[in-house]
């Protein structure tokens, strides 16, 4: 992954305690990153956990007819995980720490999703 893909969420996140990825259907991070405690990138374990999820979502959404999905927001005790829809089947994922608002992540989710689809195009 290029620099510049790796960089691509930095303006969105500025410095919140928040890291993001963008994922395509299979899981495979294309862009942004995924920093553990011991500073390791683990996006690629991230992605595998995660391939297919935005299919899986569509489905239940369309099985509960209740529309497209725009996005899942999970909170634990020790992040908020945030997951939308960009294009051609990829996911953009927001990490925060559980001490960012909601509203924030949120927001920031938003910019992630529009950068990632910009980006997409360009690619």
């Amino acid at each position: 992954m290029s620099e510049a893909a790796r960089m691509l969420f930095a303006t969105a996140i500025g410095d919140a305690e928040q890291t993001a990825l963008l994922l395509d259907a299979s899981g495979t991070p294309l862009a942004g990153s995924y920093i553990d405690q011991r500073g390791r990138d683990i996006s690629g374990e991230i992605g595998s956990a995660l391939s297919g999820v935005s299919t899986e979502v569509s489905r239940s959404m369309r099985l509960l007819s209740i529309g497209g999905w725009t996005a899942v927001v999970v909170e634990t005790d020790a992040a908020t995980i945030a997951l939308a829809p960009a294009a051609e089947d990829a996911v953009v994922l927001l990490a925060s720490s559980h001490s960012v608002p909601l509203g924030l992540v949120r927001r920031v989710l938003s910019r992630s999703v529009a950068l990632a689809i910009t980006w997409m195009r360009h690619v």
